[in-house]
């Protein structure tokens, strides 16, 4: 990982990214790429970053779902870091805070491309992330090969828009 982009670790959360009550916050988290990443599962985020990174990304990886909100709701509207070009969120992960705080930055920044992955996603679900302003969205069936194709044509339409 490149110099510019901050890893966290999780510390003692469960799968879903919930945090014990009495965790307390050490850092504020920041980022500086291109390509943010935000995903717990490691297994699923270094296949990735991989990719991207051979794609030449700058890319960074947040696995902590707190640190992601954080990071999405307080830290780019501070300028806590550069705002990436493109956001790839597990929006199991960052449930509905997440969500709140990824529609929020996407409406006060809408260059930054944003692609939502989900393996399970309900009508209900699919209908709010439809709700996320210039959001794409792989959900139920997609294969590595889906992420990378959607990152480079958003990353693409981002530079062509500029």
């Amino acid at each position: 990982m490149g110099a510019n982009a901050v890893r966290t670790q999780a510390r003692g959360w469960t799968r879903v990214g919930q945090a014990p009550q009495s965790a307390p916050r050490k850092r504020s988290v920041t980022f500086q790429g291109q390509v943010l990443i935000v995903e717990n599962l490691r297994e699923r985020s270094q296949p990735v970053r991989d990719m991207l990174a051979q794609e030449r990304f700058e890319v960074g990886v947040v696995e902590d779902a707190r640190d992601a909100v954080e990071l999405l709701s307080q830290g780019f509207a501070a300028g806590q870091g550069t705002v990436p070009e493109l956001i790839i969120c597990n929006v199991r992960m960052l449930g509905e805070a997440g969500l709140e705080a990824l529609a929020q930055l996407s409406a006060s920044h809408p260059e930054v491309s944003i692609l939502l992955i989900s393996a399970f996603t309900s009508p209900k679900q699919r209908a709010r992330l439809e709700r996320i302003p210039g959001a794409y969205i792989l959900d139920q069936f997609f294969a590595l090969e889906d992420v990378r194709s959607a990152a480079l044509e958003l990353a693409a339409s981002r530079r062509s828009s500029l």
